[in-house]
């Protein structure tokens, strides 16, 4: 987050704000860069190949990292948004505590 305050000092308007922008970065990610990269690896190991009979090991292996290297982004993202869920879910748990 850098500059920006802890996670568990956000007030809970900061933190659903945060969240939001979380999650459609998420989903902006995996439309833009995941699903492409699963399909360019999927079209070079598929039976019938569209770009070239048969692919180079190298073309195979760079595929491969992209695919890893974006699946890692997005393991990053999914775990800041859990995070920030469950301070939500903590302050939410407090709320209700405190109205009792």
């Amino acid at each position: 987050m850098g500059s920006e305050k802890p996670i568990r000092r956000m007030t809970l308007r900061q933190l659903l704000t945060h969240s939001e922008k979380c999650s459609r970065d998420l989903i902006d990610l995996v439309q833009s860069h995941f699903l492409s990269r699963v399909s360019e690896f999927r079209d070079l190991s598929r039976p019938v190949r569209r770009r070239s009979h048969y692919p180079t090991m190298l073309a195979m292996y760079n595929a491969l990292r992209k695919l890893a290297e974006s699946a890692q982004q997005a393991q990053e993202m999914t775990k800041t948004l859990d995070e920030h869920l469950d301070v939500i879910r903590e302050h939410a748990h407090r709320e209700r505590v405190n109205r009792m």
